[in-house]
C-alpha cells in the first residue's frame, strides 16, 4: 500500500484559497482540504470534511450506476494514476439565497493524480466545474418558453452528458438524433438508429396505447408523456418513463425532442411492494382469526383440559404474530440503516439451549434434538444471535409439517463456530436455493401453504453480515433441509505479502503462486471466505498477473466451504475489469462441492461486463487441460 504523504502547509493553504470548486484527497480517498468556493457550494466548512473518508463523506446515489459514480472513477485514477472525467453530475447543494432549502446543480468533475519523482500519487484533485446555465438551457427548451439558440456541437455536448436516453425526431416521429446513452442502451449506432421508428423498441403490450397517445399529441402538437417497456441491447425489456415536446417555429412544428428515463427500478418495487402487502395481509390475518376463534372456544367451555389445549394453541398463534410484526420491524431497521448491534461476552451453549426450549415450547408436534453444542465464548449481540437461531428453528419446524424430529448441532472449525440445524422436511429444490435469500421469499410461495413473509432468511443475512459470518444450505427433495451458518472467532487479518514476493504467497484461505512452466497464475482457495478475505486474495492475484505479465488464471475454488456472496458483486463489477485490463483473457474456474459456492461464483460471473473468457469446470483437470490450450 503507498505510504501517506504529508503535504506542506502552505500547499494545502494555496488550494484553499485558489478560485473554484477544489478538493485535495490522500491517495487513500482521505479528504486533506478543500476551496473556499467548494465549501461554500457544498454548505460545509473545512472541520466537516478533513479528515474524513471521501467515500464515506458522499455516498454514491444507488440509483446512479457503479461506473458513473465517484467510486469507479477513484478506483480508475489509483489504479491507472492517471485524470478521469466523469459524466455529469446532478447535486442537491444548498440555496446561498435560502439556508433552509436545496437546489439541482450540475457539475463537470475531473480527477488528477499529482505524482512524486517515483511515480507513486502523492494527492488526487477532484476539480468541478458548474455547467448549471447549460442545463437550465434545455429546461427552457423542455418548458418550451424560449427558441434553441445553441449550436449543433454545444447541442450535441449537451445532450451526450444527460442521464437519460435523449432523442429527437422529425414532425413525423422518425428518429433523427440520438445520444451516446442510447446508442448504449439499445446495442446500435447513431448512422443506424437514424431513420428508425421508435416503435420498434416498444414492448407489443404497450405499443397500443403508445401509439393512441403519440397519435393525440400529433394532432394536438401537445406534450407527450407515456410509460412504457423498451427492448435492451441484450434483449431484455426495462420499464421507461417517455416524454417528448414539440418544438414549433411561426406555428409550424419542426421536430420533437425527447427523453426516455428508466424507471425499471421503481417499477419493480412497486411490484414487488403489492406482492408483499398481498402475502402481510394474508400472513397476518392468518393467525389473528385463529386467536380470536380459539376466544370464542375459551368463552364456551368449562372444561378444563379442553381450555388448557385452547389456550395454549392460541399461544402459538400468538407466537407466530409476533414474530411477522418482528420481522416486518427489522427490514424496516434494515432498509433505514438503523439496525443497531450491541455486542458483548456471553456463553454460546447458553443460547443454543435457550433458542432450542424456546422454539419446543410452541411446536409440539415436532422434537427439537441439541446434539452437539458449543461452550465457548462468543463476543457479539447475544439478541440478535438468539433471533438467528430462533429462526433457522422455526424455518426447520414450518418445512417440516408432518413433525418429526429437527437436529442441531455446533462445532468449531478453522477458528469459526459452525450452526447446523437439520429437518427430514419437504427439501428445497436446486432452482429454489438461488433465491433464499431474496427479500420476502419463501419456498412454495405460489401457494402460500406455509406461514411466515419470507423475511426470516434476509433478516438472518443481515445480523450475520454484521458479525462477519455467512450461511448456506444443503437440501433434497422430500428429504429434508440442513441449514449451516458460521461466526468467525476472531477477526481477519490479512497477511503481509512478503514470501517471494510476485511469486508465491500463501495464508488461511488462499495460495497465490506464479506458474512459470505454464506462464500462468495459480489461486487455490480453502476454508471459508468473506469480502474481506476474497478481497485481499483477488488483490495479491491482480498484482501478480501484472508482475509477471500474465493473461491466464486458474481459480480453484474446490477447497472453499459455504458461501462467499458478500464478495461476488465486487468481484464481478470491480475486480474482473481491473484484471482485464491488467491483461486477463482466459480464466479457468474450479467449482467448490458446495452449492452456495457456486452460486457466489455464477453471480460473480453473471455481473462481469467484460471480454473475458471465463469456464467453469468440476476438477482440477479438465481446468488445467483447458487453461493450458489457450
Amino acid at each position: 500500500m503507498e505510504q501517506l504523504v504529508v503535504l506542506p502547509a502552505a500547499l494545502l493553504k494555496t488550494y484553499e484559497t485558489v478560485p473554484g470548486l477544489y478538493l485535495v484527497l490522500s491517495p487513500e480517498l482521505t479528504v486533506l482540504t478543500a476551496s473556499d468556493a467548494y465549501l461554500a457550494a457544498q454548505g460545509l466548512t473545512r472541520a466537516d470534511i478533513k479528515g474524513r473518508d471521501f467515500l464515506t463523506l458522499f455516498p454514491q446515489d444507488p440509483l446512479t450506476p457503479y461506473e458513473l459514480g465517484f467510486s469507479a472513477s477513484l478506483q480508475r485514477v489509483v489504479e491507472t494514476r492517471q485524470a478521469h472525467q466523469l459524466p455529469l453530475l446532478r447535486l442537491a447543494l444548498p440555496d446561498p439565497n435560502d439556508k433552509g432549502n436545496v437546489i439541482s446543480r450540475y457539475w463537470d468533475t475531473t480527477h488528477t493524480p499529482f505524482l512524486d519523482e517515483n511515480g507513486s500519487i502523492q494527492y488526487i484533485i477532484q476539480y468541478s466545474f458548474d455547467v448549471s446555465n447549460l442545463i437550465s438551457e434545455r429546461k427552457k427548451v423542455e418548458q418550451r418558453e424560449k427558441k434553441i439558440v445553441v449550436s449543433e456541437k454545444h447541442l450535441e455536448f449537451l445532450l451526450n452528458s444527460m442521464p437519460q436516453q435523449v432523442w429527437t425526431g422529425t414532425a413525423h416521429g422518425i428518429i433523427s438524433y440520438v445520444n451516446e446513452i442510447c446508442c448504449r442502451d439499445f446495442g446500435y449506432t447513431l448512422a443506424e438508429l437514424r431513420g428508425l421508428a421508435w416503435q420498434s423498441f416498444v414492448h407489443p403490450d404497450d405499443l397500443p396505447a403508445c401509439i393512441r397517445a403519440w397519435s393525440y399529441a400529433l394532432g394536438q402538437n401537445s406534450e407527450y408523456t407515456v410509460e412504457f417497456r423498451l427492448r435492451m441491447a441484450d434483449g431484455q425489456y426495462k420499464w421507461y418513463l417517455g416524454k417528448a415536446i414539440p418544438l414549433i417555429e411561426s406555428g409550424e412544428l419542426k421536430m420533437w425532442m425527447g427523453t426516455n428515463t428508466n424507471i425499471d427500478v421503481q417499477k419493480s418495487n412497486e411490484q414487488r411492494k403489492d406482492e408483499f402487502l398481498a402475502i402481510a395481509s394474508h400472513e397476518l390475518k392468518t393467525p389473528l382469526t385463529a386467536i380470536k376463534a380459539f376466544n370464542q372456544l375459551m368463552k364456551r367451555t368449562s372444561d378444563a383440559e379442553k381450555l388448557h389445549g385452547f389456550v395454549e394453541k392460541s399461544a402459538s398463534n400468538i407466537f407466530r404474530l409476533e414474530q411477522l410484526i418482528a420481522d416486518l420491524l427489522d427490514v424496516t431497521k434494515i432498509n433505514s440503516g438503523n439496525m443497531i448491534f450491541e455486542k458483548s461476552e456471553f456463553n454460546f451453549h447458553e443460547i443454543m439451549q435457550r433458542a432450542v426450549d424456546t422454539v419446543q415450547a410452541v411446536s409440539p408436534d415436532h422434537v427439537l434434538l441439541l446434539e452437539d453444542s458449543i461452550t465457548v465464548q462468543y463476543h457479539g449481540d447475544l439478541l440478535r444471535i438468539e433471533q438467528l437461531l430462533i429462526n433457522f428453528l422455526t424455518n426447520a419446524v414450518k418445512y417440516s409439517p408432518n413433525g418429526g424430529k429437527v437436529l442441531v448441532n455446533g462445532r468449531i472449525q478453522l477458528d469459526n463456530i459452525v450452526v447446523s440445524v437439520q429437518d427430514f422436511g419437504i427439501g428445497i429444490a436446486d432452482f429454489e436455493m438461488e433465491r433464499l435469500f431474496e427479500r420476502y421469499y419463501r419456498v412454495d410461495n405460489e401457494e402460500l401453504r406455509y406461514e411466515g413473509l419470507g423475511l426470516g432468511l434476509f433478516i438472518c443475512s443481515e445480523i450475520l453480515k454484521a458479525h462477519q459470518g455467512s450461511f448456506w444450505v444443503e437440501s433434497e427433495l422430500d428429504a429434508g433441509s440442513t441449514f449451516y451458518f458460521r461466526l468467525p472467532l476472531k477477526e481477519y487479518e490479512a497477511a503481509d505479502c512478503q514470501v517471494e514476493k510476485h511469486h508465491y504467497y500463501k495464508d488461511d484461505t488462499v495460495t497465490v503462486t506464479y506458474n512459470k512452466v505454464h506462464h500462468r497464475i495459480d489461486a487455490y482457495w480453502t476454508g471459508f471466505n468473506n469480502k474481506e478475505t476474497v478481497q485481499h486474495g483477488a488483490m495479491v492475484m491482480l498484482a501478480m498477473l501484472r508482475a509477471n505479465a500474465c493473461t491466464k488464471i486458474l481459480n480453484d475454488n474446490s477447497g472453499v466451504i459455504g458461501s462467499w456472496s458478500y464478495a461476488s458483486e465486487w468481484v464481478g463489477e470491480i475486480w474482473f475489469p481491473m484484471v482485464e485490463r491488467a491483461g486477463l483473457t482466459h480464466f479457468a474456474w474450479i467449482n467448490s462441492p458446495d452449492l452456495f459456492c457456486r452460486f457466489s461464483a455464477k453471480k460473480a460471473v453473471e455481473l462481469a461486463n467484460v471480454e473475458v473468457v471465463i469456464q467453469f469446470f468440476e476438477e482440477i483437470q479438465s481446468g488445467e487441460d483447458w487453461i493450458n490450450s489457450q
